[in-house]
């Protein structure tokens, strides 16, 4: 009976020890396991036009809490129920569902039945995401496949951010950073299972192991960061192979606004998604985005924002005063218009491609949406912010109105608007006069000067606009190593003394401010191209451009490089004014003579003017969705680069078959002999110009003496085909290159 109690006791521990992972190296299948998550939270960044803030929140959750569990000792059997049963309590707690106005169903697979559709598509999305992650994180143990999981996110990453607008070299810096982590762990891991007396000795000194990995990674990031921006040299086949057939490449929404301050060039005119940080540059993306018909030129404004953080614009959600809008709603002018003279205008906007877009754009002020109807029956609601006066798609509806008809107000210019004090009534006057205590007190400095002769609010924005577009060039590439200041606007101001309109708009936003003047900055589009040519409006200038008549229907082709920023300003009684700091644009106000806005259509007139960039159709049926083509294609090319990869070896040796297929035997020994004299240098053995091959190789020997059998072989081959009277056979060829390439791979090593 005493024996068979340690019997038991060295049972129950083997026991243990089956529910146990192996114990070589547990802490680098922890790490994979982080690291995959990592890789997967990055490139699942890809779909941001697709999926909705709660997807993203769901997605994270379930890789970081799957990510953890991985981290259990238990064996994986264990570990993938406690995963699947967590994504579905991560689903259930954060999917934007209230299900408290859910009806109780009457059994348990109704009720299954309705939690799933009530759901959709969270619980799908969540889902696949694990089965993605519990799949790589078994399989990424090997070198070769974290290099070839890398390998893949990096490509998706890449192609996806060449070919829409979303800024993605975020998402590229972490896959990097986290693939040369893996590897460096993989290689110490490696060296733990072979060597684990050299392990416990180098665990003694933790500092002398992690300062050489830590000082090597943060070289290459920094080098990376700080490497200059370099154009492409060379155009991507399918922009080449698009221009070739007389069409442009679209750019979907754009992304102005979205590249770094530190990058000179590094994004495309568009719509701008992110404004809470402004500057760097940006290229011209003339791809068309809508059709406006209007009775009145107009800007089409997206959305207004009123606090500036000294890097860029917010809008403050206090101000917030979000509607729902039913079919028809009149909206009406949310400010008074006591003594304004207003003129109305009618618009209706055509969508030529199907982004979905934060705002939908009108012409201020909005007085009512009409939304035509879908095929399917389906009313796609729109929110309006009051306070913002933004006309907003439902974010729960994955869904953006195609055509949409919008009635609007605005002001005319007189007489008695230029007399009208800019001030604003109350405690919201103090979210449009704000200004960072840390901005430069020279800013301020500079909008008393300039409006130091005004007579009137109405001339001290107008002097300060015209000293903008006056003093300062357009351009969309700034010189910023110039920048030095913090402030954006300040070191425009003084520094870089250049840009385009973010640059110019803020600016005037900030000194209006600094004056006492409220005023809020402003995006959207500029007009577009219509009936009169923008290029000979441009070079008239500004007093030319003010001097067209802008009443009139017109059909407008709006395209990425019309996106704009400018500026509103309030006065009493007359609501808020637009202005326009920017070279070569101008503001086009409505005039008194401008007839009345008849009802719009909710279907815009269609632009005689052709469309080049607009995806030719089959008729076989319609073409895949753009998203779902980008995204086939870089899978294709990720699996073509994993084959590649995986068959290097045979692709290399296909290579040197065709780079040698018109040699004779006699030129390939020499040609395969050249290739070891260039290998041998790179490892340390280099041919002096009077040595002959025998010298080297017996120099070699003495270097390597392990290879020298080796040497002797190739050495002799090569002497007999080169003195030796009869011809080498084709065998003889093939047999040498293969010892060539058995040698070159291992002269790297001194022993």
């Amino acid at each position: 009976m005493l024996e068979a109690e340690p019997m038991r006791r060295q049972e129950g521990a083997r026991g243990l020890e089956r529910l146990l992972p192996p114990a070589r190296a547990r802490w680098f299948l922890a790490l994979s396991s982080l690291l995959t998550a990592v890789m997967i939270g990055s490139t699942v960044s890809v779909l941001e036009e697709l999926w909705w803030e709660e997807t993203y929140t769901i997605v994270y959750v379930v890789l970081a809490v799957s990510a953890l569990l991985e981290l259990l000792p238990v064996r994986r059997l264990l570990r993938l129920p406690a995963q699947l049963l967590a994504v579905v309590v991560v689903v259930l707690q954060l999917a934007p569902v209230d299900w408290s106005t859910q009806p109780p169903q009457a059994g348990i697979g109704e009720t299954i039945r309705a939690g799933a559709e009530l759901l959709h598509p969270f619980w799908e999305i969540a889902l696949a995401v694990w089965v993605v992650y519990a799949m790589f994180a078994a399989w990424n143990r090997a070198r070769i496949r974290i290099i070839g999981f890398t390998t893949v996110n990096l490509l998706v990453l890449a192609i996806s951010d060449s070919f829409t607008p979303i800024y993605l070299w975020d998402s590229v810096a972490i896959v990097v950073f986290s693939g040369l982590v893996w590897l460096v762990a993989e290689h110490y891991a490696g060296f733990q299972q072979r060597h684990p007396v050299s392990w416990r000795r180098l665990l003694r000194y933790p500092l002398q192991l992690l300062l050489p990995i830590v000082l090597v990674l943060s070289l290459v990031m920094a080098a990376g960061l700080a490497a200059p921006e370099i154009p492409p040299l060379l155009k991507d086949p399918y922009t080449a192979w698009q221009e070739s057939r007389g069409l442009a490449v679209q750019n979907f929404v754009g992304d102005k606004g979205i590249a770094p301050a530190s990058s000179k060039k590094s994004a495309k005119s568009g719509y701008s998604r992110d404004d809470s940080k402004l500057g760097g540059g940006f290229n011209f993306d003339y791809s068309p985005v809508m059709e406006v018909t209007s009775t009145h030129k107009s800007y089409w404004r997206g959305e207004t924002k009123d606090y500036y953080s000294g890097e860029g614009w917010k809008a403050s959600e206090s101000l917030n005063a979000v509607i729902d809008l039913s079919p028809n709603t009149e909206i009406g002018n949310p400010v008074e218009l006591t003594k304004a003279e207003t003129v109305e205008i009618g618009q209706t906007f055509k969508m030529l491609r199907e982004d979905k877009f934060p705002v939908l754009f009108a012409a201020p002020s909005v007085l009512s949406v009409h939304l035509a109807e879908r095929e399917d029956g389906v009313r796609v609601r729109i929110l309006y912010d009051y306070g913002q006066e933004k006309l907003i798609p439902d974010p729960t509806q994955n869904d953006y109105p195609s055509s949409y008809a919008i009635r609007s107000e605005q002001v005319v210019l007189t007489d008695e608007l230029k007399l009208a004090p800019a001030a604003m009534q109350g405690s919201i006057a103090s979210y449009f006069t704000q200004v960072p205590s840390k901005t430069p007190s020279r800013v301020a400095d500079l909008a008393r000067e300039i409006t130091a002769g005004a007579s009137s609010d109405y001339d001290k924005a107008k002097a300060i606009e015209t000293y903008l577009s006056t003093t300062y060039p357009y351009t969309n590439e700034p010189d910023l190593t110039k920048k030095k200041s913090a402030d954006f606007v300040d070191s425009f101001l003084f520094e870089i003394q250049e840009g385009y309109c973010d640059y110019f708009s803020s600016a005037m936003a900030v000194l209006a401010r600094s004056v006492g003047l409220p005023s809020r900055w402003v995006k959207g589009y500029a007009p577009g191209s219509g009936t009169i040519d923008p290029e000979a409006m441009m070079r008239g200038g500004r007093e030319a451009a003010e001097r067209v008549d802008s009443s009139g229907e017109d059909t407008y082709t709006v395209r990425n490089s019309d996106a704009h920023s400018w500026v509103e300003i309030y006065f009493e009684g007359y609501g808020w004014i637009p202005f326009e700091p920017t070279p070569g644009f101008a503001f086009p106000y409505a005039s008194a003579a401008a007839e009345e806005a008849p009802e719009p259509s909710a279907l815009p007139v269609p632009s005689e003017a052709p469309q080049p960039t607009e995806a030719p159709t089959d008729a076989a049926g319609p073409l895949l969705p753009r998203w779902l083509g980008w995204t086939g294609l870089g899978l294709l090319a990720a699996a073509a680069a994993g084959f590649a990869f995986l068959r290097r070896e045979q692709l290399a040796a296909l290579w040197r078959g065709y780079r040698t297929r018109s040699l004779t035997a006699e030129q390939r020994i020499v040609w395969e002999t050249e290739r070891l004299i260039r290998s041998a240098r790179r490892h340390g053995l280099a041919k002096a110009e009077h040595e002959t091959l025998r010298e080297a190789v017996e120099r070699w020997s003495g270097q390597r003496r392990f290879l020298k059998q080796e040497l002797s072989e190739v050495l002799a081959l090569f002497e007999r085909t080169k003195y030796g009277a009869r011809p080498a056979t084709r065998e003889e060829a093939d047999s040498y290159a293969a010892k060539i390439r058995e040698l070159s791979g291992r002269l790297r090593s001194p022993g």
